[in-house]
């Protein structure tokens, strides 16, 4: 049986940001290295969850599961590219982070807890990493870049698709606004009763 396009729940680096990721794969000369087998900025994300054949059923479970996803809004401080492995596609470049954030851990869960109250059952991890490309011809040693703050702020349910590859969005909810760290030194300069 052919696959299915796939859904799957992700993230995507608005403009200004992915503006930024462009500039920094041009400034160290990789858009040139890869050539074609670069993957269309567009299209680069942070996944959260597994692909999912487009089937009616699974659509209408995966849109009530973004419905359900509660989540804060987190921070994704992209500060490297590197590439390795020899995967059943190829050679693996990819954006990475300074650590792993806390908030992606608790996106994972709470989009892994929601796909399952609707019988999906999705296990793999999904590390911090935003694909530059999937068929890379050499491995790459990291690459510092200046570090890229991306506030990840919304969940989207894409279906991937078509030639050229794009994804379309499916569904979109907006994460839980982060609230702003308190200075401790603050309550200091309160004036005493």
């Amino acid at each position: 049986m052919a696959r299915l396009d796939p859904l799957i729940f992700m993230a995507q680096p608005p403009p200004a940001i992915r503006a930024r990721m462009e500039a920094a794969v041009a400034a160290n000369g990789l858009d040139e290295r890869l050539g074609a087998a670069q993957f269309e900025p567009g299209n680069w994300h942070q996944s959260f969850s597994d692909r999912q054949d487009d089937q009616p059923k699974i659509r209408a479970a995966m849109l009530r599961a973004g419905a359900r996803v509660a989540a804060p809004s987190f921070v994704m401080t992209l500060n490297r590219i590197n590439g390795t492995g020899v995967g059943p596609r190829g050679i693996h470049w990819a954006f990475r982070t300074l650590g792993k954030p806390k908030g992606l851990e608790v996106m994972l869960s709470a989009v892994r807890a929601a796909l399952l109250a609707e019988g999906i059952l999705d296990d793999s991890g999904h590390g911090p990493q935003v694909t530059i490309s999937y068929k890379a011809p050499t491995p790459l040693p990291s690459v510092v870049i200046e570090p890229i703050e991306w506030m990840v702020d919304e969940l989207l349910l894409v279906r991937g698709g078509g030639q050229p590859y794009r994804y379309e969005v499916v569904g979109r909810w907006p994460l839980a606004a982060t609230p702003p760290k308190l200075n401790p030194q603050l309550g200091l300069l309160e004036p005493p009763t």
